[in-house]
């Protein structure tokens, strides 16, 4: 079985790529709409990982 942190940061990581790479490629973007999706998910999984951070940080200090 896989470490499941290792594989949310690996698929979320992935995931903000891959909406990194639309954005810039233009890819689904038709309108201003699909752009602000764009962006709004690609800062919400930022977001997720900034989440996650602070909470091993905090789990390290404890330590």
């Amino acid at each position: 079985m896989r470490d499941i942190l290792s594989e949310i940061l690996k698929r979320i990581k992935t995931a903000q790529h891959e909406t990194t790479e639309a954005i810039a490629s233009g890819v689904n973007i038709h309108n201003f709409d699909s752009y602000q999706r764009f962006v709004g998910r690609r800062e919400g999984l930022s977001d997720a990982l900034s989440i996650i951070d602070t909470i091993l940080s905090e789990d390290d200090e404890d330590l």
